[in-house]
């Protein structure tokens, strides 16, 4: 017991606050290079508006093809990634030197690939997949790896959680917003309207007494011929 109490005093003390403001430096990694700010106002807007969209249409799903095509994301982020290093080096050998940043752009583009692949054959159930490769996660991992890059945010376990507890807050701020567009009237609700069956008569009654009429009249003709 002491050691779990040791343990959580850690936590709430030493790893909790390095963690939030590690959280802090991430959210504020755009001001302090304008380059990145240019990449991460797009991902913010997309982000905004992917949320308002399903907050409204709740029926709706992300899709397939929407989730194939948020992987590629990754690709074109690990080019960009490429040409913002060697703007700050003047050549190409800073990646190769710089082993972080090699395995950075590696890793986002062997991930792209990976993803498109699983996406591609379906290879995961569809309620994980939607949520893993729908805009604010795919967009958060995108703006992590920019700012390790752009703003020169470290590299350690710290920035992981930091990344994580940077989604949780994005998905509050989503549940928030889709909760005002709700409150305001604005989420949208599919009236169903069904012109088949008849009131009283399930669909499958309604195919017997269709089936018992044609073979009723198939009956009549055949006593006509006679």
């Amino acid at each position: 017991m002491q050691i779990m109490a040791l343990e959580l005093e850690t936590i709430t003390t030493e790893v909790a606050p390095q963690v939030w403001a590690r959280t802090i430096e991430l959210a504020l990694a755009p001001l302090n290079n304008q380059n990145m700010l240019w990449i991460a106002i797009p991902l913010l807007i997309a982000t905004l508006f992917m949320t308002l969209y399903f907050g409204r249409y709740k029926r709706e799903e992300l899709g397939w093809n929407t989730a194939f095509g948020n992987t590629m994301v990754f690709l074109f982020v690990a080019l960009n990634l490429i040409k913002e290093m060697y703007q700050q080096g003047g050549s190409l050998e800073i990646l190769f030197e710089n082993r972080l940043y090699l395995l950075l752009t590696v890793g986002l583009m062997a991930a792209g690939v990976l993803l498109m692949f699983v996406t591609y054959f379906h290879l995961l159930p569809k309620r994980l997949a939607f949520f893993l490769f729908s805009a604010p996660p795919i967009n958060v991992a995108v703006y992590v790896a920019m700012a390790i890059v752009y703003a020169d945010v470290p590299t350690d376990y710290m920035t992981v959680l930091a990344g994580v507890l940077f989604l949780i807050l994005i998905l509050v701020i989503a549940k928030i917003l889709q909760l005002f567009l709700k409150l305001m009237g604005l989420e949208y609700r599919v009236k169903l309207v069904s012109a088949g069956p008849v009131e009283g008569i399930t669909e499958g009654e309604g195919f017997k007494q269709r089936g018992t009429g044609n073979a009723n009249k198939e009956s009549r003709r055949n006593r006509g011929n006679r």
